[in-house]
């Protein structure tokens, strides 16, 4: 489950405004999203490694669409194009089935098709099986399983507000029925309390990015506040975006230590120094059997990038440097434990523009590149701004505080179960 964002996606919540404004290229024609008809297959992709969770996921997301790509994207790939370039570039027409095993955040709130008849009884038939499985049975599987339920939940209770054409109460039979699947699947605390992170293991699969990070050897976690329209926020732009469901915690390894640290990020948005190296990771909220709202001990989305010098402008998609860990749900609950279950992803692999800051799902970009919209060219930004605002950061020693912050806006938003 990414991210950057995968979102991720990138770093630090993602506040796209220059302070300096840079050179912009032409805007391209974007291609609208088109729905296709879909029909989700009989024994789809087990994703959880509980075929009955799987068929009430590719029953909830699965569908057919048209987005617009680069051309590059299908034509052997975007690492050696200039980033600037490809985005003055009109966009080519790709079909694909979103819904699979790929970020929440890439698949987009959509939910009146599930209004469908067929689609409906089939969901409702699945999950009705689904309250079957004892979740303690799968424990990262039902973390996994919830938080997608919970996208779930949230999409329709918005659509039912927001949506004059939706089915109101279609919608609100089905999402009773998966709050209720929601319920069933809560892990108690004390089975949360045994599992363990995989921080450690990602950091040994993938040293050249995290070297000393699972320890937190020179590395500092940084929190931060902002207010934009008179509203003072404590999580980050990526938390936002996932509708307070991930928790991400941004990190920042600077070569002077922790004092010089301190100044910078007291000067925010003076750019940090070349070799300075950052790191979000997010990981899901979890509601326990007994009502509390948590953070999944282990990851499911890592980012990382490092600052280069000032001036750097890149050649290429592959020279910036901003990677992605993306941690798939079969390959979290198959490899957590082995290899930490992420996996690098290539600098041009796409990912939608939506997927952090700008809500637009009708276009999709390297990701390299999506980082260097809201952290320059040299990466070298904490974070920017989508406007006039406020904003404050600090470091903090305490490894709860962002869970915390994101807990209290979910409950804040009413949207618990």
């Amino acid at each position: 489950m990414r991210i950057c964002v995968v979102v991720g996606l990138m770093l630090a919540g993602c506040k796209c405004r220059e302070p300096v404004k840079p050179v912009e290229a032409p805007r391209p024609v974007r291609t609208m999203t088109t729905w296709l008809p879909h029909e989700v297959a009989a024994a789809p992709e087990d994703v959880y490694g509980v075929p009955a969770w799987s068929k009430v996921f590719a029953l909830a997301f699965e569908r057919r669409v048209q987005i617009g790509v680069p051309s590059c994207a299908i034509d052997g790939g975007c690492l050696g194009r200039d980033p600037l370039a490809i985005r003055a570039e009109p966009m080519v027409t790709n079909e694909l089935v979103l819904g699979r095993d790929e970020p929440l955040a890439f698949i987009g709130e959509q939910v009146t098709f599930l209004e469908a008849p067929a689609r409906r009884a089939a969901l409702e038939k699945a999950i009705d099986e689904a309250m079957t499985i004892d979740p303690t049975s799968a424990p990262v599987a039902a973390i996994l399983f919830q938080n997608d339920l919970w996208e779930r939940v949230d999409a329709i209770t918005a659509a039912i507000a927001t949506q004059p054409g939706a089915d109101w109460a279609v919608l609100e039979a089905l999402r009773t029925k998966l709050v209720v699947l929601m319920k069933h699947v809560a892990l108690p605390r004390s089975v949360l309390d045994g599992l363990h992170s995989n921080e450690g293991t990602v950091e040994r699969q993938f040293p050249q990015l995290l070297a000393g990070f699972s320890t937190r050897d020179e590395w500092f976690e940084v929190v931060s506040r902002s207010r934009e329209h008179g509203v003072w926020s404590r999580t980050t732009r990526h938390a936002e975006r996932h509708g307070h469901r991930v928790v991400f915690r941004v990190f920042v390894h600077h070569p002077s230590g922790r004092s010089a640290l301190e100044q910078l990020v007291s000067r925010w948005p003076e750019p940090f120094p070349e070799g300075s190296r950052f790191v979000i990771t997010g990981a899901p909220l979890v509601r326990t059997r007994e009502g509390e709202l948590l953070v999944a001990p282990f990851i499911t989305l890592l980012e990382t990038r490092q600052a280069r010098a000032q001036g750097f402008m890149p050649g290429s998609i592959g020279a910036l440097a901003n990677d992605v860990l993306e941690g798939k749900r079969s390959t979290l609950v198959r490899s957590l434990d082995d290899t930490g279950g992420l996996e690098l992803l290539r600098r041009d692999a796409l990912i939608p523009v939506g997927a952090t800051c700008m809500p637009d799902f009708t276009s999709r970009f390297p990701s390299a590149s999506t980082c260097s919209g809201c952290h320059g060219p040299t990466g070298a930004r904490l974070t920017a701004s989508l406007g006039p605002e406020e904003a404050q950061f600090r470091l903090t020693d305490d490894a709860s505080e962002a869970a915390n912050a994101v807990a209290e806006a979910k409950r804040s938003a009413g949207l618990l179960w």
